[in-house]
C-alpha cells in the first residue's frame, strides 16, 4: 500500500437498487482496519457526482485519488467532474452497481471488498483510454468509459430503466428485466437511416438497427460485443447492423453469447477509428455508459452511455480518443487486453 496516498470516495447510495450503501458499510471497515487514509462523501441527486469530483479535484491536485462507488453511471460522473477540473488526478474505481462492465472489462474484482484490496495495493497509475463526444448542437464536451449506443442497445437500457429493473435488483435479478427488456424491444424497435464517417470514411445505412461505438468488450452487463476492443490502442471499436428478421437476430444473439462470433457474419458491420462523426436524425433511444446525459435534440433517437438512458433525440455527434490516469492494479488490467 502507498501510504503517501490518500482516496476521496464518492458513494452513489441509489446504485445497485441501494446495494452500495451497505458496500459502503463493508468498505469503510476494512479502510480503518489497513489505516488508510480517506475521505467520503454521499451523492444527494443525480449528477451530483460529477459537480463533487470536479470541485475536489480542483483543490487537490497531488496526493489523491478520486474514487467513484457505484455502477458504470457513477463511475462517467465521476470521470466528467475530474475532466472537467484544471488539475489531473487519478481515477479509482469499486464496483457496486448492476452491469459494472468497466470493472468486468479492467480486471477490477467483482465483490467490492477485493475490488477495494486491489485499490488500495495499487502503487502507481495506469493511462488508458476514455472516449469524448461533443454534440454538434451545443457543442458541449462530455467523456465516457465504456460505449455510446444508438437505436436496439439502447431502447434496451430505457425499457429495462422504465420496467422492473429496480425491483429485481434486491434479489439480484436485474438480468431478469434486460431480457424482458430485450424482448419488446426486438418486436417494437425499426430500424433507422444513419451516417458515419470512421478516421473521413464515409458508410450509411438506410435501415441500422444496433448501432455501438465501444471503448471497451462489454455492455449490457457482461454482452461481449467487441471481444478486440483494446484500452491501448487509441481506437473506438464501431459495430452495426441493420434491422434483422426474428431469426437472424436470435442467430446474433446466440454468436455474442459466444465470445466475439457474431463479428464474422456477413450482416454484422465492424470497424475500429480514432475520430468518428455519427448522425441519425430520426427519433431515437441512445446511452453513454448506461446513463442519461444532455443531449440538445434535433428531432429524436434514443442513445445511451455507459449504460444509461440519454432522451429520445437525434444524434449529431463527433467522438474522439483521449487518455485519462486510473488507480489500479497494471497487471490485472493488462491481463483483460
Amino acid at each position: 500500500m502507498n501510504e503517501q496516498i490518500k482516496y476521496y470516495f464518492i458513494v452513489n447510495k441509489w446504485a445497485g437498487a441501494h446495494h452500495s450503501a451497505h458496500t459502503w458499510e463493508q468498505l469503510h471497515q476494512l479502510l480503518v482496519q489497513n489505516a488508510v487514509n480517506f475521505e467520503r462523501v454521499v451523492t444527494k441527486y443525480p449528477q451530483h457526482a460529477t459537480q463533487l469530483a470536479q470541485e475536489f479535484a480542483d483543490l487537490h491536485p497531488q496526493g489523491w485519488v478520486i474514487v467513484a462507488i457505484g455502477g458504470d453511471g457513477t463511475l462517467l460522473e465521476v470521470l466528467n467532474g475530474v475532466r472537467r477540473s484544471k488539475n489531473t488526478v487519478p481515477i479509482g474505481y469499486v464496483p457496486a452497481g448492476s452491469g459494472n462492465d468497466f470493472a468486468r472489462a479492467v480486471g477490477i474484482a467483482s465483490d467490492p471488498s477485493t475490488a477495494l484490496q486491489q485499490l488500495i495495493q495499487t502503487t502507481t497509475p495506469i493511462t488508458l483510454d476514455i472516449g469524448a463526444y461533443q454534440n454538434q448542437a451545443n457543442q458541449l464536451t462530455q467523456y465516457f468509459t465504456n460505449n455510446i449506443g444508438i437505436g436496439f442497445d439502447a431502447r434496451v437500457v430505457y425499457e429495462a430503466n422504465q420496467g422492473q429493473k429496480v425491483k429485481l435488483s434486491k434479489w439480484h435479478l436485474e438480468s431478469m428485466a434486460y431480457v424482458s427488456a430485450l424482448l419488446k424491444t426486438l418486436m417494437r424497435q425499426k430500424g433507422f437511416p444513419l451516417t458515419i464517417d470512421i478516421d473521413g470514411e464515409r458508410h450509411e445505412f438506410a435501415n441500422a438497427f444496433v448501432v455501438s461505438l465501444t471503448n471497451i468488450k462489454y455492455f449490457g452487463g457482461g454482452v461481449g460485443i467487441a471481444p478486440c476492443a483494446n484500452l491501448h490502442d487509441g481506437k473506438l471499436d464501431v459495430v452495426i447492423t441493420e434491422k434483422l428478421s426474428f431469426f437472424k437476430f436470435v442467430k446474433l444473439f446466440i454468436k455474442l453469447l459466444r465470445g466475439g462470433k457474431h463479428l464474422d457474419m456477413p450482416d454484422v458491420f465492424f470497424k475500429t477509428g480514432r475520430e468518428i462523426h455519427v448522425q441519425a436524425f430520426e427519433n431515437e433511444h441512445g446511452q453513454v455508459n448506461g446513463e442519461d446525459l444532455p443531449l440538445q435534440a434535433f428531432e429524436n433517437e434514443h442513445g445511451q452511455v455507459n449504460g444509461e438512458d440519454l432522451p429520445l433525440q437525434a444524434f449529431d455527434l463527433k467522438i474522439w480518443m483521449t487518455k485519462q490516469p486510473f488507480w489500479f492494479n497494471h497487471k490485472e488490467a493488462a491481463s483483460q487486453e
